[in-house]
């Protein structure tokens, strides 16, 4: 096991469905000779319950209710509301720390939601080319980031915090930035495994990510904002994208050679857009368990009036543009700074006292968090039967929605967090979840049994950050490699499977707290 080596490489949002479809087409010349000359993984991912998990799951070998980093705001108890995940202060370890503990030499780049380490075997860039910053961006050690930022300068596209602020109107520009932005990190990547001594490589390309998110309904005739007239030159710009991705990968494979293991892997992908998350803060405020005197959020009833302070607070910063407040805040505020005043801003209308839950902001699942006694500072809620009964509601509440039009269900699934999860840190994640069922075509009406018809003036796509693509539970895996089985296609395998048997190939024990198996078809040739 001493030559052993693996490149990991991760497509962000990576949609398996439009990959099958993209390799029979013959768009995807590599990626189908990866196919062909290794074994491909459809697999099981956390993203069917908690989207934003799924790669936090791939690096530690654990599910969300261990690893705690879930979703880009999050709620921790103590404390009153949301916040920033801190991938520094999960419990559960990256697979390359465990590597780099046991002497391995591991290159890192853009993983998604993690963090620079400290006393680190190997080369970490940390939020250079990821779609959403969890850490001030970071090249370590510092002799690395001289090199790199000297040879490579920085990552041609934005990032989320600047592009979800607006709807995308540029299509062709922000298109071309992204394929430029592959291009960039194909190099960068290149020159890496080249220039560096590593056992464990892996780098996380972002591009589908966003490509996915805003270029769906110009790729999807039968989307809602699909043009009257056709997307015209402008309708294969999401295949673009996976195009020049497919590009980069027949790149690495050449550069790496045949003696080295190359995994390809997405822990989640994108479909269509029908979700109905925002349209939650209404129905909670239509059952009187949300007391929020924000309009833009809340259902309230005929006859209500704003309450001074918290009201008089949304009047002063509706006064200024939005435009000017995004400008005004990236030139002068720190990143830390503008997560504190964005998360403030998200419950700024909320009444605690009078309130029983609340929604954790989400553009793809429904998260419903109580405001518990006892787990929150300003709770209502008591545990026990007061709490298990507001569960039942809301769950009942949720399996009910049906659209009007078609009476199809809203939801594919509605989870009680307590009945899948029991974790270290299931105290930090929502009580109830909603699953979209993306057949219903949730746009800005739903109709619940109990409590009515719950209306919204937008659909999800026309409120920020005006995704017309979604997250779906498309997770992959395809490997080559000296020691892959050649041409085997498998099923229901895991992404929580994938840390467990990368420490396998480095001949280390995994250790107890990860949940997954080794993939017999990965073992390598020292089994």
């Amino acid at each position: 096991m001493t030559n052993q080596r693996i490149l990991f490489v991760g497509l962000d949002a990576g949609d398996a469905d439009l990959i099958d479809r993209w390799c029979h087409e013959g768009w995807l010349p590599n990626i189908s000779r990866m196919r062909s000359e290794g074994t491909s993984f459809r697999m099981r991912t956390t993203a069917e319950i908690f989207h934003v998990s799924a790669w936090s799951s791939i690096f530690t070998g654990t599910p969300p209710d261990q690893h705690g980093l879930y979703h880009a705001y999050v709620t921790v108890p103590g404390h009153q509301g949301l916040l920033r995940p801190r991938p520094d202060r999960s419990p559960v370890p990256f697979v390359w720390k465990l590597l780099s503990d046991r002497g391995k030499r591991s290159v890192i780049v853009d993983a998604f939601l993690t963090c620079p380490l400290r006393d680190f075997n190997g080369i970490q860039i940390v939020d250079w080319g990821s779609w959403s910053w969890f850490s001030d961006p970071t090249i370590l050690p510092s002799s690395a980031a001289r090199q790199i930022k000297r040879k490579f300068g920085a990552y041609p596209s934005d990032d989320h915090s600047k592009v979800g602020i607006t709807p995308v109107t540029d299509v062709g520009r922000f298109r071309q930035r992204l394929l430029d932005a592959v291009a960039r990190k194909r190099e960068l990547v290149r020159w890496l495994i080249e220039s560096q001594d590593w056992d464990f490589f892996l780098v996380v390309f972002a591009e589908c990510h966003p490509a996915g998110h805003y270029f769906w309904y110009l790729h999807d005739p039968s989307y809602i904002t699909h043009p009257a007239g056709g997307a015209g030159a402008l309708g294969h710009a999401l295949r673009d994208i996976y195009v020049a991705l497919d590009a980069a990968v027949g790149e690495l494979l050449r550069t790496i050679g045949t003696d080295t293991e190359m995994w390809l892997v997405s822990g989640d992908g994108m479909g269509p857009n029908y979700s109905g998350s925002h349209l939650l803060p209404r129905m909670l405020s239509r059952m009187g368990a949300l007391d929020a005197q924000n309009s833009a959020t809340a259902d309230q009833p005929a006859g209500a009036q704003p309450r001074g302070g918290r009201d008089l607070l949304h009047t002063i910063r509706g006064l200024v543009p939005q435009t000017l407040r995004i400008a005004i805040s990236q030139a002068f505020l720190s990143r830390q700074t503008q997560d504190q005043l964005a998360m403030r801003w998200k419950i700024a209308g909320i009444s605690w006292p009078t309130t029983r839950a609340y929604v954790i902001e989400n553009a793809n699942e429904g998260y419903i968090r109580i405001n518990l006694k006892g787990r929150e500072p300003m709770g209502t809620v008591a545990p026990g039967p007061e709490y298990e009964a507001l569960c039942a509601d809301l769950c009942h509440a949720a399996n009910t929605m049906v659209h009007p039009g078609s009476g199809m269900h809203c939801a594919s699934a509605v989870y009680k967090t307590d009945d899948i999860c029991s974790g270290p840190l299931r105290s930090h994640l929502p009580d109830v979840v909603i699953v979209w069922n993306p057949e219903a075509r949730v746009t800005t009406e739903v109709l619940t049994e109990k409590y009515g018809l719950v209306r919204a003036p937008e659909p999800s796509c026309g409120t920020a950050p005006f995704y017309s693509g979604n997250h779906r539970a498309n997770a992959f895996l395809v490997a080559t490699g000296p020691d892959v089985p050649k041409g085997l296609t498998l099923d229901q395998k895991d992404v929580l499977d994938l840390a467990p048997t990368i420490l396998h190939r480095f001949g280390i024990e995994p250790p107890d707290h990860m949940s997954g198996r080794i993939l017999p078809a990965l073992r390598g040739r020292s089994v």
